[in-house]
C-alpha cells in the first residue's frame, strides 16, 4: 500500500510540475513533507525538504529548460527515507536522510533524460493536435493533451517506488551490519545541508538577494543554537 501511494503522490508531481496547475506543489520543499504525511512521517519529510529544496534551486523548470528532475530526486529520496526510517522502527534520522541522498539523488540526473524523451513526445502530440483541430476536432485535440499528462505520471509513478524500495532496503541493511557509522552519517548530513546552503546562495541572481540569504543563515543558525542550549 505504500508503494501504491508512492507511485500517486510522484505522478501527480510529475505532473503539477509542467503540466498542470504550477502551484510548485512539486518542489522538494512542499513535496517531501508532502510524501513524508502521506506515508505516516511528516517530521521526516519536513527533515529532506529545505535541503533538498536549496541543492535543487537553481532546477527551474521554464519553457524548454531541462534541468536536473527535481521532483523524481526527491520523491524517491523522501519516500526511500520513510518507510527506511518505518523499517529501522527510528524514524528519518541524519544517518537515514544522508544515506537516502546519496543512494537516489542520481535519480534526479536521470529525470532530465526521461524529460527529454518526454518533451520530444509532446512535440509529436502538439502537433497532432493542431492536426485534429483543422479537421474540425476539438474533442480528440483536447485528448492528446491528456495523453501528454500521462506520460510523466506513468514514468515517475514507475520509477520513484523502485528506487524507493531500493533505498528502503538497503539503508537498514547497512545500518544494522555498521551502527557505528551512524555519528559520522549525522555529521554527513551536516556537511549535505551546508552543500545545499553553499548551492542555494549560487542559485541567487542578485547581490540583495544573496545579502538577504546571508542574513536568514545567520538568523536560523543563531535561532537554532539557542534552541540546542535550552535543551
Amino acid at each position: 500500500m505504500d508503494y501504491l501511494v508512492v507511485a500517486v503522490v510522484a505522478g501527480l508531481a510529475a505532473v503539477e510540475r509542467k503540466g498542470f496547475l504550477q502551484a510548485m506543489l512539486s518542489r522538494p520543499v512542499a513535496l517531501a513533507p508532502i510524501l513524508g504525511l502521506a506515508l505516516g512521517d511528516l517530521p521526516g519529510g519536513l527533515l529532506l525538504g529545505p535541503p533538498l529544496e536549496l541543492l535543487w534551486l537553481g532546477a527551474v523548470n521554464m519553457g524548454a529548460s531541462l534541468p536536473p528532475n527535481e521532483a523524481l530526486g526527491t520523491a524517491a529520496i523522501a519516500a526511500g527515507a520513510v518507510l527506511a526510517g518505518k523499517a529501522l522502527g527510528t524514524g528519518v534520522t541524519p544517518a537515514v536522510a544522508v544515506l537516502a541522498v546519496v543512494l537516489a539523488g542520481t535519480l534526479a540526473v536521470l529525470g532530465r533524460t526521461t524529460d527529454r524523451a518526454i518533451e520530444e513526445w509532446n512535440v509529436r502530440l502538439a502537433a497532432r493536435a493542431e492536426a485534429l483541430l483543422d479537421r474540425g476536432s476539438p474533442v480528440a485535440a483536447v485528448r492528446e493533451n491528456l495523453y501528454g499528462m500521462a506520460l510523466p505520471f506513468a514514468v515517475s509513478a514507475l520509477l520513484t517506488p523502485v528506487a524507493a524500495a531500493v533505498v528502503a532496503w538497503i539503508i537498514p541493511a547497512v545500518l544494522h551490519a555498521f551502527p557505528t557509522v551512524d555519528v559520522p552519517l549525522g555529521w554527513g548530513f551536516a556537511a549535505l545541508c551546508g552543500l545545499a546552503a553553499a548551492a542555494g546562495a549560487r542559485a541567487f541572481r542578485s547581490a540583495p538577494g544573496i545579502g538577504l540569504f546571508a542574513g536568514a543563515a545567520v538568523v536560523t543558525f543563531a535561532v537554532g543554537w539557542l534552541a540546542g542550549g535550552t535543551r
